[in-house]
């Protein structure tokens, strides 16, 4: 029997809809001078509850963390491999600016701030912490969708062909992520409305609006049918109006279902146009098995 057997399923269809999530900053202004530990605490009341302030160290090396973008990267690090940290917060930074924003686009937590203390006598200096006025995309928590009958994706793209020496002598090719359909026994009222901008009146009906906007949201899934039940998300989808696949049948019963179309964008992050993650247990079964409960981000750590 081969290793690697034909996809043939899909299960497991979730979907979390893009939001602002909170957004803090806080600036490296002078890298060590002597090797030492610097200290920051995240308090977070409200989003970290009793595990607030959380206290994380950073050991700094004054020969190799020699400028403020090392420095942040270092603490980068360190705070996303922090449990407590990483549980709520994703962290990057730019240059020598380090950001923080929750993971799940939620209500702010007024007690949201980051503070340094150069604990080793290192020399290390940074600012002080600043809100990001406009916040950050985020994701609201994955909502299950069950039913699902097919889900099928074409990619979407130019290939443009220089020619030299009389052959093809360089390729070029673009990805713009991907166009598709979604089919449905039944998409739940709560999720149609907010990815096509319908609204839920007073009486729990379902009415479509001509002016409702699209939300844009991350789908995530499980393929069936190998070894390997591969769990995928697509972070930056759009979704047309469902069409509705309706039928009478002489004997039986022939269930409705729901057909929506599908564009898959390229979504910003960490300074890369990231469109789809696909994970096995094999690769890293921590991951994989809490794939879930929120969005699963790329892991760009150095």
């Amino acid at each position: 029997m081969p290793e690697n057997k034909v996809t043939f399923g899909i299960s497991n269809m979730h979907v979390a809809f893009l939001g602002q999530a909170q957004t803090g900053k806080i600036e490296v202004t002078n890298p060590p001078s002597t090797d030492g530990e610097i200290t920051l605490q995240i308090t977070a009341d409200t989003l970290l509850g009793v595990d607030s302030p959380a206290s994380v160290v950073i050991p700094l090396a004054s020969e190799t963390h020699t400028n403020a973008a090392k420095v942040a990267s270092a603490i980068v690090n360190v705070l996303n491999n922090d449990d407590v940290i990483n549980e709520v917060f994703r962290v990057w930074h730019n240059v020598g600016v380090v950001y923080l924003a929750t993971k799940v686009a939620q209500t702010d937590d007024a007690t949201l701030s980051i503070s340094f203390t150069d604990t080793g006598v290192t020399g290390a200096t940074m600012g002080t912490y600043a809100e990001v006025a406009d916040g950050t995309t985020g994701y609201g928590n994955p909502k299950a969708v069950d039913g699902t009958v097919s889900l099928t994706t074409t990619p979407e793209g130019d290939e443009n062909t220089f020619y030299a020496d009389n052959t093809k002598y360089y390729i070029s090719t673009t990805n713009n992520g991907y166009t598709g359909d979604w089919e449905a026994a039944k998409l739940p009222k709560d999720i149609l409305a907010e990815m096509v901008g319908m609204i839920i009146d007073n009486d729990g009906a379902l009415v479509e609006d001509a002016d409702g906007k699209q939300k844009e949201f991350a789908l995530m899934g499980q393929f069936e049918g190998d070894d390997h039940a591969g769990r995928f998300v697509y972070y930056r989808c759009k979704s047309s109006r469902p069409g509705q696949n309706s039928s009478t049948t002489d004997s039986g019963v022939t269930p409705d279902t729901n057909t929506a179309g599908l564009t898959m964008l390229p979504y910003e992050y960490d300074g890369k146009k990231i469109v789809k993650k696909t994970i096995e247990k094999a690769d890293n079964e921590a991951v994989y098995n809490s794939f879930f409960d929120a969005v699963s981000m790329p892991n760009f750590a150095a």
